[in-house]
């Protein structure tokens, strides 16, 4: 028996300590529920455990960003389908404006909501966002960038490609187009034959300022060219008469008599004719017109003609006149109501003989008159002192021999300060003018209260308030011009031409004429065998080739049918040459691939369409022998550069790398749609539109039906990574999770034994206490 060393006690002290960590750890599976607490409870199975954890817990996370893909495309599916309602809406207003049941100005309205409704998809597709993170206007698939401003990109999906082995790789960078065109025409438009519709209608008017004629109206006259001509006299050494008359009596003559110190015109008028006492009655008017400009109108009811003469002394007519005898063989010629007209001129003794000035008013008759002796001209004499800065009338008796018509018109001129500059004798044009007559073609400076075209069969005219008219260019662009009651034919054409050349930006292909997009052709300036052939109508030219280029009026009804518009020239689109090449590496993309129009589709990307300049490698100059612009190459190749950046939205649907899905959501705004071109003004259009927007319709309900796949996949997705996640976390349970009902098997052991080296600690500690016995 020993004492010194107790090895009972030892090895029940061990056994016990060990009881003691086993039950420890037994009561921390159980605490915790799981089998490794420790990276020492199994080191395999926690570095398999915290990898499947990884897992589980990226599978998860999918599974949430599969829902939040979900609701963007939610987002993006809902805005569109509001996009969809109002494209119905556009398709049933077209067909509502293709029906000739409607006027100009009721498709104008249907217009106005069309606008309103194309603005509302732009907003729709620039504001849809989810997160802030823009959905619709095509920057949550491509972010792109020009070089020109008429070069556009359209995106419809995605740069992200998956090849053949599942890499996936965006197609994006910097791309160099080059394009050759083949030029097609612009559209020509002729408008109807504008004619004057009143009397007193003055065209042609040019007044010379520079000498002291500051306007010129007219009241009665004929039609016909008038001259007036300017002379500075140092004095009128003679009064000067000219007769006119379709009067038979060859013996009848008029002269003056004595000083005469007023311009007059004197109509002779028969009343009565007496064979038996051969004598002839006159009535006799005169306009007299003194050497201030001043007019007095005279009448004599009776003058009495016979064979000895009569002396008119100047208070009866306002000057002296001697009526020469009747012959008698020629009084059986008259007859009442035949005239004689006599025109004089002023003499130097009752003037400014200083100032003296000669008013010369040269008419040119249209061929109708056939007169014998040619037009009358009539000449004035004037005290400058007393005309300046006055209004004289010319009020005289026009009279053709031909038919005998009377004529009394009056030409009404505003002086200002009468030039000095001119020497004695010299004679310079003040004013000149065509009286026109009714039914003639109007010049340019004809104001269109006096066309027959802007007055309606009752009598109306259409311009009693100003009027809008609104050009539509086949792109889209808008431009308005206002027409007024005093605006001239002229005034007109300026306006329109301002229209195309600015506002629909036609301008910026003409280097030169480009006051020739709206001609008017006046009498004398048609060409035949050109736009220009028929006299008094607009030609309307565009030079931007093929439908973008073609140009719509719309405004009131009345006023669209008074232009009567007709096509004479239809649009032929450009074709073009376009190669595509990588900007840096010169790798091709796409080589010398020929299209028409101005759309790249689907060439420099599957998913991104390029628009670029209608115009571009054409040259436009203008052909004065054919009055048309004319297209032709340019002698270099057009380059425009594209930058794509891929910016496609992917949604991580798995635990790991890669394990991802991208979604093509296109832009979906008015244009990159098509629809800004809607046009409904007309039925034409209205019915064209109708093709238009359901091509908007397909590619709306196309996007849509991409969406509505990608939700169903996410859905699917979503199962997936959940039953992927159950069982991966079943099976990481299996490693890391306690079985319960067995550790508390191995924990109630771990207490008995704990229990039981207890008490043999306690009986191994009392052994050595028995050798004392010996001792006793």
């Amino acid at each position: 028996m020993r004492v010194y060393h107790n090895i009972p006690a030892l090895f029940t002290y061990n056994a016990l300590n060990s009881t003691n960590e086993s039950l420890q750890k037994s009561i921390n599976k159980l605490s915790t529920g799981l089998r490794i607490n420790t990276a020492a409870d199994d080191a395999a199975g926690l570095a398999i455990s915290e990898k499947m954890r990884a897992q589980v817990r990226g599978l998860d996370m999918a599974v949430r960003n599969a829902q939040d893909g979900i609701s963007m495309i939610q987002t993006a599916e809902g805005a569109l389908n509001e996009t969809h309602s109002i494209l119905q809406r556009m398709r049933e207003l077209a067909v509502q404006a293709a029906n000739d049941t409607l006027t100009a100005n009721d498709r104008q309205v249907i217009q106005l909501e069309i606008d309103q409704l194309k603005e509302e998809v732009d907003r729709i597709a620039s504001t849809t966002q989810f997160n802030k993170k823009k959905l619709l206007d095509g920057s949550a698939s491509v972010l792109w960038s020009a070089d020109k401003l008429e070069t556009k990109a359209f995106v419809r999906g995605s740069l992200r490609q998956v090849d053949q082995f599942g890499q996936k790789a965006a197609a994006e960078g910097n791309f160099k187009i080059s394009i050759n065109a083949t030029p097609g025409q612009g559209q020509i438009q002729k408008s109807d034959v504008f004619k004057i519709k009143h009397e007193d209608v003055m065209m042609n008017v040019s007044v010379n300022s520079l000498q002291g004629v500051n306007d010129v109206s007219i009241d009665g006259l004929p039609a016909g060219q008038y001259n007036l001509n300017m002379e500075r006299a140092g004095a009128v050494s003679a009064a000067a008469a000219t007769l006119v008359s379709n009067y038979g009596f060859s013996s009848l003559t008029v002269t003056l008599s004595g000083a005469v110190g007023a311009n007059a015109n004197i109509l002779f008028e028969v009343v009565t004719v007496d064979t038996s006492s051969k004598q002839v009655t006159f009535r006799g008017v005169s306009y007299v017109l003194d050497k201030d400009g001043n007019l007095e109108n005279k009448v004599v009811e009776s003058i009495v003609v016979g064979t000895a003469g009569t002396v008119l002394s100047s208070s009866k007519l306002g000057v002296k006149l001697i009526l020469g005898g009747i012959n008698c063989s020629n009084i059986a010629n008259a007859d009442v109501g035949d005239k004689l007209v006599y025109q004089v001129k002023a003499s130097a003794a009752a003037n400014d003989v200083n100032a003296s000035w000669n008013f010369e008013v040269d008419p040119e008759w249209p061929n109708s008159w056939a007169m014998t002796s040619g037009p009358l001209t009539m000449n004035f004499a004037f005290n400058k002192q007393g005309v300046s800065n006055k209004t004289v009338h010319f009020r005289t008796f026009y009279l053709n021999e031909d038919n005998g018509k009377l004529y009394e018109g009056d030409i009404s001129v505003r002086f200002g300060a009468l030039s000095s500059t001119l020497t004695a004798g010299e004679s310079v044009t003040g004013a000149s003018f065509t009286a026109a007559y009714i039914g003639q073609v109007a010049a340019d400076d004809v104001m269109l209260r006096d066309l027959d075209r802007f007055w309606d069969a009752n009598g109306r005219f259409l311009l009693e308030d100003p009027q809008t008219v609104t050009l539509i260019q086949g792109d889209g662009t808008k431009a308005s011009i206002t027409l007024y009651a005093t605006d001239t034919i002229r005034n007109v054409q300026e306006k329109l031409n301002a229209a195309i050349r600015d506002q629909l930006g036609q301008g910026q292909y003409v280097s030169s004429n480009a006051d020739k997009f709206v001609t008017y052709v006046s009498e004398g300036d048609d060409q035949a065998n050109t736009p220009e052939a028929l006299a008094g109508t607009f030609v309307i030219r565009s030079v931007v080739a093929g439908t973008n280029g073609e140009i719509a009026f719309a405004g009131d009804e009345d006023v669209i049918k008074a232009l009567s518009l007709s096509v004479i020239q239809e649009s032929k689109e450009n074709e073009f040459r376009v190669s595509v090449q990588d900007a840096h590496s010169g790798a091709t993309v796409a080589s010398n691939t020929k299209v028409t129009g101005n759309m790249l589709i689907g060439i420099v990307h599957p998913n991104v369409d390029v628009e670029f300049d209608p115009m571009a490698d054409v040259a436009i100059s203008w052909n004065d022998n054919t009055k048309q612009f004319e297209l032709s190459a340019e002698p270099t190749t057009y380059e425009t550069y594209l930058h794509l950046a891929d910016n496609s939205t992917v949604y991580q649907i798995g635990a790991n790398e890669s394990e991802d899905m991208g979604v093509d959501i296109g832009n979906m705004s008015s244009r990159a749609l098509g629809i800004h071109r809607v046009l409904v003004t007309d039925r034409d259009s209205a019915s064209r539109s109708i093709t238009i927007i359901d091509g908007a319709l397909d590619r709306v309900s196309n996007q849509r039906a991409k969406l509505g796949a990608y939700q169903n996949r996410l859905e699917h997705t979503i199962n997936n990574l959940n039953t992927a996640s159950q069982n991966l976390t079943a099976a990481e349970s299996r490693i890391r999770d306690l079985d319960m009902a067995q550790e508390m098997m191995n924990f109630t052991k771990l207490q008995i034994l704990m229990q039981a080296g207890n008490a043999m600690l306690a009986q191994a500690n009392t052994l050595p206490q028995a050798v004392l016995q010996l001792l006793r």
